[in-house]
Order: C-alpha cells, then structure tokens, then sequence
C-alpha cells in the first residue's frame, strides 16, 4: 500500500466507506496488497489516517490474531519521532487502524524532487530516525519495513510511520509463506534475505540504507532487477560515495553483512551524539528544537497533522501536495464499431474518447502517517543467478478495480460479451464478434499515466487454444492506433501488436513460449508502456505473465502517442470456437522508476 507524502490523493469512490466508528472519511491516500489508506477527521476535526484491511486477509483467523497483536504493541510505542497508533477496530469487520495524519512529504519523495539533503538537515535525520527506532524497539517491536517512504519531514520533525504493522503479513502460517518476504528491495537486511531471524539489528542495517540514500540520493545496494539488488544485499559492500564524512563510519557499521557485528541502535545514537544523553525523550526534543524541514525555513510551532499546521514542503521549499491538477478535455463522440481485426466485427462500444468535462479532478492531499503498508514481494529465485527483468514495483496506483462492484463502470452487454459475474469481469466472443475490448471507464481515471504498468489476472473458463486474452495500451480515441499484448490460451506463445491506423497492422513481437505460463490458470498479466525521448521519440513495450518476462521491445518506428489501457479477448482460427475469460484484480500505476 505504497503512497507518498506530498503526492496527490483522490477523492472517496462510490464503493468506499463514508464513515468508519467515529471518524468521517474525506479522501483516499494510499491502496496496496494490505488495505486502502483513507484521510479522515475525527469528531473533533482532527485529521486522521484509518487503514482498512483488505476483507480477503481479514477473513483469515491467523492473520486477525496476528493484527491484533502487533497493533496492540505498536499502540505502546511512546510518540518520539514517530506517527502514534491512536485508535483501531480489532474485532469487527472491517478491521483497520488510525495514525496520526502527518503533514510533510516522505524523505523519498523529497529526494527524488531536490535531492540530497545537506549537512546538519542529514545529522538530524539521522538522528530523528534512530531516535523513533529506539522508542519502537523500547516496545518490543521490530519495525521490518524502514525505508525512505516510510519516513515523513513533518514541521516537527523527521516521522517514522508504519512500524510493526508489516509484522501481520510476516508469518509461516501466513499468506506470506513459501518463499515471499515483506519489504522493499533496496532496505532488507541480508539476513532476511538469508531466511535468517529479524530482529532490531535488522532495523539498524535498514537505517544505514536509508541514511546513505538520504545522503547520497541513492540506495547502497541499487540495481536494475529485484534479484540484482538481493544479491548485492547478500553479497557485495554497499556504494556509500559521496555520504558525509561525519556519518560515513557509523552506516558503514550499521551495514555490516553480520547483524552480531552491527551497533544497537542506543549505540548508533551514541556515535551520533558524541559523549551527549541517548535518551530518547530528550534526544526527540533536541531534534524537534532545531528541525527545520529541508528549504523550507524553521519549523512552526504547531504539531504536523493538526489542522491549522505549517504545511510540508520539499527541499527547496516547494510544498508538499502542490502538484497540478490535469484539465480534462470535452467528451467525444459516440463510439461504433470497427473492424481492426479483419472480417469479424469486433465489440468497441467502450472504445476511448477524449475525458468528459465536470469530473471530479484529483485533489492534492498530504499523507497520513498510516498511509504506506509493506509491499509484498515474491522471490523465487537462487540469490546466486539474476533471472531477466522483473516487473516495475515502484508504483503508484492511478486505477484499480477488483470487479466486486458491477456499477464500476466497465458496462454490462445485453448479450453477455461482456458482464460482471462472481465478482470478476467476463469477457467472451461470439458467433459474429471475432474480439471483445473493453477500455478503463473515462470517469474512473484521471489520466493514463507514462511510464504504466497494467496488472490483471485471467482465467480462461473455455476456448480454443489458439484463442488469446491480454492488455492495451497507448489506444487512441477510435480505437485505430494502439498496442495489443495478446497471450495463447495454452500458454504456447505470444503476441505484441501494433495498430496504426492508415499505416497499418505489424507484429512488433511473437515469441512461441511463454514463462511462467500456468496451464491450469489464473495468470496474472502485466505489461508495461513508457515513451521514452532520448535519441529520437520511442515507446519500450514489455509484458510479464506470472512475473517472468515474456515481451521486451522497444517500438521505434512512428511510436504511439500515450492513450487508453484496455482488457482484451480474441478468438482462434476456428469461428465456430469462442473463448470465454473472467478478468479480476485489475491494477493501472505510474511506473516511478
């Protein structure tokens, strides 16, 4: 449930609670693999984060049990540096938990925007840091998931959120078992990766990582792949190159490959502060008292997350959550049929059109101090071999629908081509409809973001093994410019296509194998669009089934302006042979990378 401070949130959806206890919710800050993250205010006006847990995790008594535990441990942590657990529902569903709201933009987002941060602003952080991890582990909690989005420059202060909570997710009996860790790549500790105990020395060396990006604007272990990163976490000494002098020695322990070897963190407070108080009490104060966050002058006197308090900013003093809003252009005309696919009439009652004007635009919001949740990572690898690239998975949801709602907006057709059925969104073709497309309903989205990646799983219930089901990207407003990523029903290749209007029709790519195709279904299909402008405009098109590679190409050749993303079926050679496919958990991001 990765969302940033400072990035624009949204408005509530039709689906979404309206109130939840006591608290009125006024905006959405975050979704991900645990929950969604809402903005509220309490009877008070107070603001407030709430994190609802997704039902399907909820439902599961080991997981319950396991929430109930770390939420009630992490309500005992003392408030220095860090984002206070201040109320949650641990019996009734839906189960979720309130944070303070803090107002300032996440440490990584704020040195993605300006940069490293200089000298005594990096000393404080570092400070302010393991300051909040002393008053976490002082409750006997490990936080297992320190990294620069769980981080927020408060006016106050540095703020860790988010500690404990990915611990729910953490367990043998869990749906986190057979080989899956929680985490971010970038920040793990070796150990873990070793299938070694967590413990606080493992928080330590997540510290050093996010010192040394803090400092340096890079993570100490980057790489272009998840297993890259994992093996240079196992393997290689961390890049710490143009890190303060002053600071350099005590990540450097801290990042020691042998969690026996690293400082305690009351330790690190004390190389930090000299021969000086490691109090916890007095040390967040000292940090409180001359914090000023990044380019934006001294801080205020009013706490971060209470109405009325200096708003966050960046370094540089941009403020947080200034963003501009998107205009949406006017509504386009009615969409006919098509027949891009040959002789067959193809089904594009929901082709793309230019944005209807009145929507409701997404509004800059701050985010709560609850509104990152640990991202679950499957790893299914040898820490020895890297595998071919992995999907992108720093993201930012723009759209996402788990088809549970049948007023989501993708349509029902009167003769069933496509209908919400079991919570999912079936797909089929018929006697005189050789494809079905179906694009992201125009008042769902804001904009279709570049680079993007689209997520769906698909279970074909019948077909043909020739027929194929798949994704589109980058479609224009009648549907005759687009990408197809289309994959065989019996997993026997795929297709990459590219329709350009006038210019016609071309395979860009048709491997005869698929990776990490399962024959018995469902498979989770992800393809990535990114225009790219150096050496000359071009489009890098890439798909991944079940998270291996299938697809990697680069369109050169009149590359297609950004446009819509769609579902896609298609029957084989044989007419008189219709495939039939349930679509669920559809997901479109921003590619942060």
């Amino acid at each position: 449930m990765t969302t940033h401070a400072g990035e624009n949130g949204e408005a509530l959806r039709p689906e979404d609670p309206k109130e939840l206890g006591p608290y009125r919710l006024i905006g959405r800050l975050g979704r991900g693999g645990m929950g969604t993250v809402y903005l509220g205010e309490d009877s008070a006006g107070r603001r407030v984060a709430v994190k609802v847990i997704n039902r399907e995790l909820a439902g599961e008594g080991a997981f319950r049990e396991r929430f109930r535990r770390e939420v009630t441990a992490a309500r005992q942590v003392r408030r220095f540096c860090t984002a206070p657990v201040i109320d949650a529902e641990l019996d009734r569903d839906p189960l979720y938990v309130v944070t303070e709201y803090i107002e300032g933009p996440s440490l990584e987002r704020a040195v993605a925007e300006r940069g490293p941060l200089p000298g005594s602003d990096l000393e404080s952080l570092a400070v302010g840091v393991a300051t909040a991890l002393a008053a976490i582990h002082g409750a006997g909690i490990v936080h297992r998931d320190l990294k620069p989005a769980n981080v927020l420059l408060s006016s106050t202060g540095p703020r860790v959120i988010d500690f404990g909570i990915a611990r729910a997710l953490d367990a043998s009996d869990g749906p986190t078992r057979t080989g899956q860790f929680v985490g971010t790549p970038n920040y793990l500790p070796p150990e873990l990766l070793r299938g070694e105990q967590v413990s606080s020395a493992s928080d330590v060396f997540s510290w050093g990582c996010v010192v040394a990006y803090a400092g340096t604007g890079a993570a100490p272990f980057a790489g272009n792949t998840v297993p890259e990163i994992f093996y240079r976490v196992v393997h290689e000494e961390p890049k710490l190159d143009g890190l303060d002098p002053g600071l350099r020695d005590v990540v450097a322990a801290a990042l020691d490959k042998d969690p026996r070897r690293r400082p305690s963190v009351q330790d690190v407070l004390g190389r930090l502060v000299g021969n000086g108080t490691t109090d916890p009490a007095t040390l967040a104060e000292t940090v409180q008292a001359g914090w000023h966050q990044p380019g934006t002058g001294p801080a205020g006197a009013t706490p971060g997350g209470v109405p009325g308090a200096t708003p966050g900013g960046v370094p540089g003093g941009v403020p947080a959550g200034a963003a501009a809003q998107p205009s949406a252009p006017a509504a386009g005309p009615a969409a006919q049929p098509n027949n891009v696919y040959g002789a067959d009439a193809t089904r594009r009652d929901a082709r793309p059109g230019p944005r209807p004007g009145g929507g409701l635009p997404r509004r800059a919001l701050l985010i709560g101090g609850a509104a990152v949740v640990a991202v679950v990572l499957l790893v299914a690898i040898a820490l020895t071999a890297l595998r071919p690239d992995g999907p992108p998975d720093n993201l930012a949801t723009a759209f996402s629908d788990a088809f549970s709602n049948a007023d989501s907006g993708w349509g029902d057709d009167y003769n069933k081509t496509y209908t919400y059925a079991n919570g999912k969104y079936r797909m089929q073709t018929a006697d005189m409809t050789g494809a079905v497309t179906r694009y992201v309903p125009k008042d769902k989205a804001e904009d279709f973001p570049d680079p993007m990646l689209a997520t769906v799983t698909v279970s074909v219930e019948q077909g043909p093994e020739d027929g194929t089901f798949g994704l589109i990207c980058r479609a224009n407003e009648d549907a005759k410019r687009q990408y197809v990523f289309l994959v065989r029903h019996d997993g026997k290749g795929a297709v990459l296509r590219k329709f350009n209007g006038d210019a016609g029709t071309k395979d860009l790519a048709s491997p005869d194998s698929v990776p990490g195709f399962d024959s018995k279904g469902p498979n989770k299909v992800q393809v990535a669009c990114a225009g790219q402008e150096k050496d000359g405009p071009k489009v890098r098109l890439r798909l991944w089934v079940n998270g291996e590679q299938v697809i990697d190409e680069t369109d050169t050749d009149q590359p297609l302006p950004n446009g819509w993303v769609g579902l896609h079926v298609e029957r084989g050679g044989n007419a008189a042979q219709q495939i039939v496919a349930d679509f669920d958990d559809f997901d479109m991001s921003k590619i942060r990378d």
